[in-house]
């Protein structure tokens, strides 16, 4: 089998360690590959329904299922490639000077495991900005080469969505703030509306500053004789704060400091700075992954081979444009949340 078979590159990549990332990983870890390029979309808005009485006598009563809609969407594919030197150091001669004196059969491999390690970075960052997209703003814009569209989740109605923007005097940079009822109100709102218990609070960086500064909120902390919660800093790897837990508002504070290059190869923050996303990873949601087609099979035939799965790699050699061996992963993620109800976005400064 070669080096870069299909099949061969996939055990380089179960093989190599995962970019992490937070909010892909603590809100969307249900994975589900599809064996079709399409994806079923399912919305829930629970209703809290009694069980009806009925008399024995009577038998039973026919319930309603919950609404739900559902939606059939085409996975948007990302396939970045890159020309790879792993077949030129397979080809090296033994014996031929090149730093290390090793196999260039490892070599190679140990190439080629870089440049897959580097594509599956790539997509990962990709990922966790469409899982920033949906969460902090109810869609997921897919621009690109043949795609110009966008996934909305949350209802078209402003008065619908799971997003509120505090207005002057209330900001939690203002006299007026008062940040524990913000984050009591907005957990309460999500219990009864999803049934879903908030437990986190996401902040972006300015949001997380005004609430460091707010000395009401300080004050409301400093009580000793009311078990109130503490802010107690902590970092964790991948840019990951954990700053404490609220017990008078049941929830655990997280920042999250991580950027990416937008299309246009400016800075962006995976978390908007202004904004909180209060939610739970009990919400329920999927990170689905749509089929991939190759046009080539495993054996080198011409007939399509078709990959449910993350990630899925492929190889071939090229005369131009550019001209080499040409290492590709291809993917189909769509991250989708089916309670949107059960996640709550507040933008908290102007």
């Amino acid at each position: 089998m070669s080096l870069f078979d299909t099949r061969k590159m996939l055990q380089v990549l179960e093989l190599a360690k995962p970019a992490q990332s937070f909010l892909r990983d603590r809100y969307f870890s249900n994975v589900e590959p599809f064996d079709t390029e399409s994806v079923d979309i399912d919305i829930v808005k629970g209703k809290r329904k009694l069980a009806p009485f009925v008399h024995p006598k009577i038998g039973g009563k026919t319930v309603q299922r919950d609404a739900r809609t559902v939606n059939s969407y085409k996975a948007p594919e990302v396939s970045p490639d890159m020309v790879t030197t792993a077949e030129d150091l397979l080809k090296r001669a033994a014996g031929e000077a090149y730093g290390e004196n090793i196999d260039p059969n490892v070599r190679a491999a140990r190439q080629l495991g870089k440049d897959l390690a580097e594509l599956d970075d790539m997509i990962t960052r990709r990922e966790e900005v469409m899982c920033a997209q949906a969460l902090f703003t109810g869609k997921i814009e897919v621009k690109g080469e043949g795609y110009d569209e966008e996934l909305q989740y949350w209802p078209a109605n402003p008065a619908d969505q799971p997003y509120v923007a505090l207005g002057a005097g209330v900001r939690w940079n203002e006299s007026g703030a008062d940040i524990l009822a913000d984050l009591r109100s907005s957990r309460r709102i999500i219990m009864q509306n999803s049934g879903v218990t908030a437990i986190d609070a996401v902040l972006g960086q300015d949001a997380i500053d005004a609430l460091l500064a707010n000395e009401k909120l300080q004050k409301q902390l400093d009580l000793r004789r009311v078990d109130m919660g503490e802010i107690d800093p902590q970092l964790l790897p991948n840019g990951v704060t954990y700053y404490g837990r609220i017990k008078a508002a049941g929830l655990d504070l997280w920042g999250y400091d991580e950027w990416y290059l937008d299309d246009n190869g400016d800075e962006q923050p995976m978390v908007p700075t202004k904004s909180v996303l209060i939610g739970s990873p009990l919400v329920r949601t999927t990170m689905a992954y749509g089929a991939v087609v190759l046009m080539r099979g495993d054996e080198g035939n011409q007939a399509p081979a078709i990959y449910a799965g993350r990630r899925v790699p492929d190889s071939w050699t090229q005369r131009k444009n550019p001209a080499g061996r040409i290492v590709q992963i291809k993917s189909r993620p769509l991250p989708i949340i089916h309670q949107i109800d059960g996640f709550r976005v507040l933008k908290v400064l102007d």
